[in-house]
């Protein structure tokens, strides 16, 4: 028989605590703790597959538990449980915690069971897998960008905004290392996705009036290995949430760009993709939730994001080798 997974579940309010506990006890291997300190020691001392953490926590916020938490157990599933309001927890969750999902508090059970199931599904794999090997460092030992080895020449970042300074700068980052694509529309992104292996897409989430985020979410569920950071003025908390558990995004920044934390996440999300690309099965961790709003699911923006999406399938499959 296969043993159980093993769940963590962390809140500091005993009642939700015993809620919780109550939808998974006799599925998984349970661990509950109110104390961030004692989650820790568990993971350091045994496999842990999935980690539920609440956000407002006294002793430690949930973001900075799931970011330590990822450094001593890369292949724990990390999801945050939180209010729909705290903007702050959005963005720390995925920039320091790289979480598979976010859920909002009231939690609706069957989802939440389904979602761990998930991602304690994803977890074993990864944990059956082995060890990946560390990709090639990207910075220099003052933390800054560091121009990468060609070792694909065909290599791309996509900047899919109508604001010249930022492809400016972003070209200046990263130098003549790699080559940088300039998309002001959304057909211009679109073109050049089809036209070039993309690594990393640096992305407003609107542009010339038409919202860039349903092809970030698309090309996420179908090319998991294409890594995005978005910039953005723009503080809409559902937006980013959407964008997190459908969208899988590498980071959230905010605008004005500010060209030394930029230049660390391009080098970040370069890496990444080279990880995804390099190994496969990490992929599997990167899975986005299934796209529920109707107007992005059916929306024109959608329907020739899913024909761009239909026209690579097809150019892949015909391919040789393919």
């Amino acid at each position: 028989m296969t043993p159980k997974p093993t769940l963590l579940l962390i809140d500091d309010e005993e009642r939700i605590l015993r809620s919780l506990a109550m939808l998974f006890r006799g599925d998984y291997r349970l661990h509950t703790t109110t104390d961030p300190h004692e989650a820790l020691a568990i993971i350091g001392r045994e496999p842990v597959h999935v980690i539920v953490s609440d956000q407002r926590m006294p002793i430690m916020r949930g973001a900075e538990l799931l970011r330590q938490v990822r450094e001593k157990s890369p292949n724990t599933m990390r999801l945050l449980l939180t209010g729909y309001s705290e903007l702050e927890a959005v963005v720390a969750s995925v920039n320091e915690g790289e979480i598979f999902r976010f859920i909002n508090k009231p939690w609706d059970a069957a989802e939440l069971r389904d979602t761990v199931r998930q991602a304690a599904d994803i977890s074993r794999s990864l944990m059956a897998a082995g060890p990946v090997a560390p990709p090639q460092p990207l910075f220099t030992e003052t933390g800054s960008f560091v121009a990468p080895a060609l070792v694909k020449p065909s290599e791309t970042l996509l900047v899919i905004d109508d604001d010249a300074e930022v492809v400016q700068a972003v070209q200046e980052i990263v130098g003549p290392s790699m080559a940088v694509l300039w998309a002001q529309t959304l057909d211009q992104a679109m073109t050049a996705i089809e036209q070039h292996e993309i690594a990393v897409i640096v992305s407003e989430l609107v542009v010339k009036r038409e919202t860039v985020t349903p092809l970030l979410k698309l090309l996420k569920a179908h090319h998991p290995e294409v890594v995005t950071v978005v910039l953005t003025p723009f503080q809409d908390v559902s937006v980013f949430i959407g964008l997190i558990n459908q969208g899988q995004v590498f980071r959230l920044l905010p605008k004005p760009v500010r060209r030394g934390p930029l230049g660390m996440n391009i080098a970040s999300a370069l890496r990444h993709h080279r990880a995804l690309r390099d190994a496969p099965k990490l992929r599997v961790a990167y899975q986005v939730e299934k796209i529920r709003q109707p107007e992005e699911a059916t929306g024109s923006v959608a329907n020739r994001v899913m024909g761009l999406l239909s026209r690579i399938r097809g150019r892949t499959a015909a391919s040789p080798g393919a």
